[in-house]
């Protein structure tokens, strides 16, 4: 302590006694701030005080600035502690109230702005330049609970200043020194500061590492429960699929072994599975031809061997970080984000891509190249224009503009020719027994088939390749009005829905009327027309104009309607015994026409061209033996025409696009067709073959009967 005590000197003169307590506190308990930490603040002192105003001030602030202290204060509190000492003990030894002030002040100090200033601070950063800085620093943190994340903050805004010191002469003398000892202070620092973010890269492929083997064993085990192709073959061996999932239960363990004791040769064991597996799928998987094909066990162990390779991968680029013992905010960030990727991946990628596969897998076309000859009208001569075989076969017939699509059983779609009966092209489906339904979409340029395991299938109308398979979650979607395409879905809880629906099972908007609603809606032009009932409460039915692009309410109004189609333009149905048509745009009612009262069965109207027919019965003693059938003008509701035809009424009657309606039943000689609508009605006596029971189908203007064999297409 002599030397400490021998550089006071006469700072102030008789004050023998303040040196002693001085030197005293610097003789404490501190390690880092002792005499030899004076020493050199005071050293650094004696060159630079000729640039100060009041060398007196600045050396009494030097002793006095570190010479209060307690035990965990901060810094700033010993540096108010230590002014409060200066400004108690320098008067006691005559300084006048100015220099005392004067040295509180700079012993507070933080930011100066004037010579005193700059050179105190100058001299007290002299230390970062001192040969043994790395001593004090080390002695600092041990003399505290070191905030090492407060002074690495601290380094960092000293290394990024322009000048650590204020003064030219001690910039030049220690600036370049103590640049080079904060640096290596900071990288001590580095690896003392508990990041939050530490490891966050082991911690996020360690979890993904041990998620993706989870679920390959998952896909394992469902993959054991699924045949290896469609339809099944009890010949198929199932031991592949066992052994895959039991090296994928392996994986979850080996992979988790493997992170934890950095075994990267573990690590990489898993992707040597998936790549064989990989190669025994690709290699087994069964041809598909139309009447058989690939089984849901096929993509199940791909998945499986796939995702063991991301496993085995995650886990040795794991193994290639350093381990961190700690657990911080980065890493638990990192696992759960990890965990909601591969939720995620499993729900949005895995999910539609192996539904993707299955759909592309096991579908067969047969394209006969055959061109589309779509000029042609059944005159009803009684003749037959073509014979198309397997009649019984027969679902469902739709126009298009390409051609007829049948759809037929076994999951088999055809195009046929208008004009000759030929088939343009076939779909084939080897996973599915159901027959679907068809929807001409896009104006007949395109078909939509619903199967009922399968969900909705879009296919090109000219080349009968498919263009979409919709959404595994449109499945159970109806099929409101197929051209314009609006959507329903109907919940056992909540709102209905309706969707305004793109040819790709994408929807451009959603409507939800709210709990208890019915919905069904009929599409004109640019507006839905959707009628709504309640089921609960006592709001009555209602009509809803929504726009057809953007989903947009245009007008709501009460009314209860029935058997609703769109023509002329309108929105035309049966309200309390008349027809009725209305406006789409704006909901405003256009025109009204009466039904007679006495017509006896129910009213089935059906859009004809610019008119609407209304086919019943004259009355309900006479429904057994006639049909009326009233032509309607769709623009102004005005009667055209009524006929009434010695047939049978029948809900199964057909309408042409000229608006001709086709009437099936049994007559004296067996089945007989009539045709309304077209001058005079035309009776046409069936061959003996043709069963009425089919009835009569229409695809535009060509009239399609049915017999046990064929498909026929009268001239």
């Amino acid at each position: 302590m002599a030397g400490l005590r021998e550089l006071w000197d006469d700072v102030v003169p008789d004050a023998g006694e303040l040196a002693d307590e001085l030197v005293r506190r610097y003789g404490g308990k501190r390690v880092a701030y002792r005499d030899r930490y004076l020493i050199g603040v005071l050293t650094a002192l004696d060159s630079l005080e000729q640039l100060c105003t009041d060398p007196e001030a600045v050396r009494l602030a030097a002793w006095f600035h570190r010479a209060a202290h307690d035990k965990g204060s901060t810094a700033a509190e010993d540096a108010e502690a230590s002014a409060r000492l200066a400004e108690e003990l320098l008067p006691k030894y005559g300084v006048n109230p100015v220099q005392t002030a004067e040295v509180a002040r700079l012993v507070r100090l933080t930011d100066p702005e004037d010579a005193n200033g700059e050179v105190l601070l100058d001299a007290l950063n002299s230390v970062y330049a001192d040969p043994r800085y790395v001593t004090h620093a080390s002695e600092v943190r041990r003399d505290s609970q070191y905030d090492v994340r407060g002074r690495r903050q601290q380094v960092e805004a000293l290394l990024a200043s322009d000048r650590i010191y204020r003064t030219q002469l001690a910039h030049d003398r220690y600036e370049e020194t103590a640049r080079a000892h904060l640096t290596d202070e900071l990288a001590t620092l580095d690896g003392m500061t508990p990041h939050p973010w530490r490891g966050w890269q082991r911690a996020g492929l360690a979890v993904t590492a041990v998620l993706t083997a989870l679920v390959a064993f998952v896909a394992g085990v469902s993959a054991i429960r699924q045949p290896w192709r469609v339809p099944e073959y009890s010949g198929d061996s199932v031991w592949p699929a066992v052994l895959l999932m039991l090296a994928a239960l392996a994986s979850v363990i080996g992979v988790s072994w493997a992170v934890r004791r950095n075994a990267r040769i573990v690590a990489a064991i898993p992707v040597a599975v998936g790549v064989i597996g990989v190669l025994f799928v690709w290699l087994s998987t069964p041809d598909t031809n139309g009447a058989s094909g690939v089984g849901r066990r096929v993509p199940l162990l791909m998945i499986l061997s796939i995702l063991l390779i991301v496993a085995g991968t995650a886990a040795f680029a794991a193994t290639r970080f350093t381990p961190n013992g700690s657990r911080n905010r980065g890493q638990r960030l990192a696992g759960l984000g990890a965990f909601v990727v591969v939720v995620l991946a499993l729900f949005l990628v895995i999910d539609p891509a192996e539904r993707a596969y299955l759909v592309g897998a096991n579908e067969y076309l047969e394209d006969q190249h055959q061109p589309a000859n779509l000029d042609v009208r059944s005159e009803l001569t009684g003749e037959p224009l073509w014979s198309n075989p397997g009649g019984l076969s027969v679902q469902q017939v739709v126009m298009t503009a390409d051609g007829i699509a049948v759809a037929r059983g076994r999951g088999a779609v055809e195009m046929l020719d208008p004009a000759t009966g030929k088939s343009r092209w076939r779909y084939l489906r080897s996973d599915t027994d159901d027959s679907p339904h068809l929807y001409p979409l896009n104006g007949g340029r395109q078909v939509l088939l619903s199967y009922d395991d399968l969900g909705y299938l879009v296919l090109d109308a000219d080349t009968g390749k498919r263009t979409a398979a919709w959404p595994s979650g449109t499945r159970d979607y109806d099929i409101q009005d197929n051209d314009p395409l609006v959507t329903g879905k109907t919940v056992s809880k909540g709102s209905d829905k309706l969707y305004g629906t793109n040819t790709d099972g994408s929807n451009r908007w959603k409507y939800e009327p709210g709990r208890c609603t019915g919905i069904s809606a009929t599409g004109t032009a640019d507006v839905a027309v959707v009628e709504l009932g309640h089921s609960c409460g006592n709001e009555p039915s209602q009509l809803v104009g929504l726009n057809l692009e953007n989903g947009k309410k245009l007008w709501t109004k009460d009314a209860v309607m029935t058997e609703e189609v769109a023509a002329g333009g309108l929105f035309v149905a049966i309200q309390s015994g008349r027809l009725v048509g209305i406006d789409p745009h704006s909901g405003e009612e256009k025109w009204r026409s009466e039904i007679p009262a006495e017509w006896g069965c129910p009213v089935r109207v059906e859009p004809a061209g610019n008119r609407v027919a209304l086919i019943s019965c004259p009355s309900q003693a006479q429904s057994q033996s006639h049909t009326v059938v009233r032509a309607v003008d769709a623009g102004t509701g005005q009667t055209v025409e009524t006929t009434s035809v010695e047939m049978p009424y029948q809900r199964e009657d057909a309408v042409t696009s000229d608006g001709r309606v086709i009437l099936m039943g049994n007559g004296p000689r067996g089945c007989r067709l009539a045709a309304v609508g077209d001058g005079p009605v035309v009776y046409r006596q069936l061959d003996s073959s043709i069963n009425c029971g089919f009835g009569a189908t229409v695809a535009g203007n060509l009239v399609l009967i049915r017999s046990t064999d064929a498909l026929i297409a009268l001239r």
